[in-house]
């Protein structure tokens, strides 16, 4: 048990994977949706992780999650949820949830805008409920050609002051992403005051990371976990005071990672080099973890020591867009 630390941060806390299977079943119902699975105990078989998988069949869970979410009635709910599902189940008081609107939209069919302002709604009443601080990280998407993706940076800077605190990107590998693509938005974000976090590093190789921290100038790194492979990359990280938030179960789970022997390597180094990180739960309805259960695992693993847990979380409180 980590001990002494009744309070967690969560910087990398995904919409599609922070609602319980119940509650999507009966979002589902309550919209009309007609589900592939029709039986519920399948239905939670379709939309968790317990085993190793791939990465690519990591993301497709997405999909069913993204589709029951794509409403303003859908998306208010989910986003309370996720605020209200962290404190109640692993005590976070500071979180940001990230998601992509133009996939909560069916398309175009739905406004933007609402869907936005929706989801901004239902973080805002979680956190008149609760304890807790939240802010909505808005996504870009590694598909989308960059017209769509300065779109979503235009939007996260409307919403700059009511609740949208950073703008990230993500999505499956693709032979047509490149990073110089999202200069534009990225300077549209930081120009309305917003934090960039730009997932890469994880199960792409350190070159990208160069790419990113050279060209985006990022505040933050989604997981990250490559920049291991290369000295001078940490040092450089450390240097720019760059974080890193690592999602160890989810990269365990994807296969982004071999073992804990390997995640252990990882940790190493980056504490020798002084690169900064965060623990961060990812997906956590969908992986069936929390934060408070990402150290306590890394601590029995003899990864982590209580008082890296300690150092972890206040660097987390540091780092937060909010």
């Amino acid at each position: 048990m980590v001990a002494n630390l009744p309070q967690f941060v969560d910087l990398h806390l995904h919409l599609g994977a922070s609602s319980t299977p119940h509650f999507l079943w009966e979002l589902a119902h309550d919209q009309g949706i007609r589900l592939l699975e029709k039986h519920y105990f399948s239905f939670i078989d379709s939309i968790t992780i317990r085993e190793k998988t791939t990465y690519e069949k990591y993301l497709k869970f997405f999909d069913v999650t993204e589709r029951i979410q794509s409403s303003t009635f859908a998306i208010e709910k989910a986003a309370h949820e996720a605020v209200s599902r962290a404190y109640r189940k692993g005590n976070v008081t500071t979180m940001e949830i990230r998601f992509n609107p133009m996939l909560r939209n069916k398309g175009g069919e739905q406004d933007l805008d609402k869907i936005i302002f929706a989801a901004l709604v239902g973080i805002k009443k979680a956190c008149l409920e609760y304890p807790v601080r939240a802010g909505l990280i808005l996504m870009m998407d590694r598909r989308f050609p960059k017209e769509k993706n300065v779109i979503i940076a235009q939007k996260a800077a409307r919403f700059a002051g009511e609740g949208v605190v950073g703008l990230d990107i993500a999505g499956p590998l693709t032979q047509s992403f490149r990073v110089e693509d999202l200069v534009e938005p990225v300077a549209i974000a930081r120009k309305a005051g917003l934090g960039i976090t730009i997932h890469t590093g994880e199960v792409t190789g350190s070159d990208e990371v160069w790419e990113v921290v050279r060209l985006l100038r990022p505040d933050r790194i989604g997981h990250g976990i490559r920049s291991v492979d290369d000295q001078k990359l940490l040092e450089y990280l450390a240097a720019k005071k760059i974080v890193l938030e690592v999602c160890p179960t989810s990269n365990m789970q994807t296969s982004a990672v071999k073992n804990w022997d390997e995640m252990k390597m990882i940790f190493d180094r980056l504490k020798k080099y002084g690169v900064a990180f965060t623990i961060n739960s990812d997906g956590p309805e969908l992986l069936g973890t929390t934060v408070k259960e990402e150290f306590e695992t890394l601590v029995a693993q003899k990864i982590l020591t209580e008082n890296d847990v300690m150092r972890c979380t206040e660097a987390a409180r540091k780092a937060t867009f909010i």
